[in-house]
């Protein structure tokens, strides 16, 4: 056997297989590096959100070679000898799984190296998400098989893997149900959220019960495929009784914070530490601007560290920083102007006018508009004419900016207005 496993991973489809998954890993690396850049936890949710197209590669791998073996004779070839007829089925997927297994991990293996040099956060569960994730490469490969050998068509791998693509989107994006671990494509989590250790265990039993199953089907081994699809199904059923993905818990260590030591204080989860330094001379000097102005928020933090309990209220001091999807590759800061999209919070109008004139409604958020150029210091322009307020003393533009945020808290559309014309 360990001949014929040779043999196959030369020459077989696993070559072609692990060149596919590599080039996919990159590919997928390369689109979204927001979601993993520094982040450990981070780059193995990826990989678990990559699953939806590497899957689908993996059960056109798996048709490709089962049809392999029949358009070559294999099966006539097999059936000449008095070697068991699962033997060379086994061997052809347990090539096929390991050559694109090697391929993905070696993508990621490249993007873990660009991790461990800025990572503030180990983490201790990731190693078991990276494990269903594997198991998930090698169930999808047994459905591949099984189809294979079960559907004697040319088109089969391509039709395959598209309808495996489109299951598995069907299934990860009703999210709102418990039935969505069934699949092992992970979306929408944040890499500082847990998933409950039962349920990584029972996804690793279902994804194991099913691979059998398919590779029993596969051999054309009935009894042994029921068994395993009884299997299969009872450990299915814990999955989809058990708790939804809108329940996912926080790593408290994850989120602790990590704080500036002097100026302002800006504050970021310790799994988002790494980008403190770049974060901290883009904020504080907003921060300065608003000290001691009244009703002014007079410090940053993470949103990853607010509870979940606590809404993002007007005038609570604090200025939201939304950091999940701010890391580029080599774990720096993406974007300055999605910071200042959260500066620009301290601003914002809660209430809709209650006139409803349209008149009403350009006046007042006119107002609002020389808001955040003041406090972004923008520079004057035809839609937003803050000349007059730049001309002003310093007091005075303070004064006039304390009278904004109590007029927005209080939704005072008349002094709103009234702030937003010429002095």
């Amino acid at each position: 056997m360990r001949r014929i496993l040779r043999t196959e991973l030369r020459r077989g489809t696993a070559p072609w297989a692990a060149a596919a998954m590599c080039g996919a890993g990159v590919w997928m690396l390369a689109v979204h590096p927001e979601d993993w850049g520094g982040r450990w936890a981070g780059l193995v949710n990826y990989l678990r959100t990559s699953l939806l197209i590497l899957c689908a590669l993996m059960v056109a791998a798996g048709v490709w070679q089962a049809g392999r073996e029949r358009r070559r004779g294999i099966d006539e070839m097999v059936n000449s000898t008095p070697r068991p007829g699962w033997q060379p089925i086994l061997v052809a997927w347990l090539a096929v799984t390991l050559a694109g297994t090697v391929g993905v991990l070696v993508a990621f293996a490249g993007a873990a190296v660009l991790v461990a040099r800025v990572a503030t956060y180990p983490g201790d569960g990731w190693w078991w998400t990276l494990l269903v994730g594997v198991l998930a490469l090698g169930a999808a490969t047994a459905g591949g098989m099984c189809v294979g050998r079960l559907v004697r068509l040319r088109l089969a791998a391509p039709v395959a893997g598209l309808a495996a693509y489109l299951a598995l989107a069907i299934l990860t994006y009703w999210d709102s149900k418990s039935a969505v671990w069934l699949a092992p494509v992970q979306v929408a989590q944040a890499a500082y959220q847990v998933v409950p250790g039962r349920v990584v265990a029972w996804q690793a039993g279902w994804l194991l019960a099913l691979t059998v199953a398919l590779l029993a089907l596969a051999a054309r081994r009935w009894l042994a495929a029921a068994l395993a699809g009884v299997l299969a199904m009872g450990v299915a059923v814990p999955i989809v009784t058990g708790p939804g993905p809108n329940r996912l818990l926080t790593d408290p260590d994850a989120v602790a914070l990590v704080c500036t030591d002097s100026g302002p204080q800006v504050c970021v989860a310790r799994i988002h530490a790494f980008l403190l330094d770049e974060v901290t001379p883009h904020v504080q000097p907003f921060l300065a601007r608003l000290d001691g102005i009244p009703g002014a928020p007079d410090r940053a933090v993470d949103d990853a560290a607010r509870p979940v309990d606590q809404p993002q209220a007007p005038g609570d001091g604090t200025i939201w920083l939304h950091l999940d999807q701010q890391s580029t590759a080599r774990g720096g800061l993406a974007r300055l102007d999605w910071l200042d999209a959260d500066l620009r919070a301290v601003t914002r109008l809660h209430c809709s006018s209650g006139a409803g004139l349209r008149e009403i409604r350009q006046q007042v958020h006119l107002t609002s508009g020389l808001a955040d150029a003041w406090l972004l210091q923008l520079p004057p322009s035809p839609e937003v004419p803050i000349d007059w307020l730049y001309a002003l003393p310093m007091p005075a533009q303070r004064a006039w900016f304390a009278d904004y945020l109590r007029a927005a808290a209080g939704c005072d559309e008349a002094a709103l207005i009234r702030l937003g014309q010429p002095r």
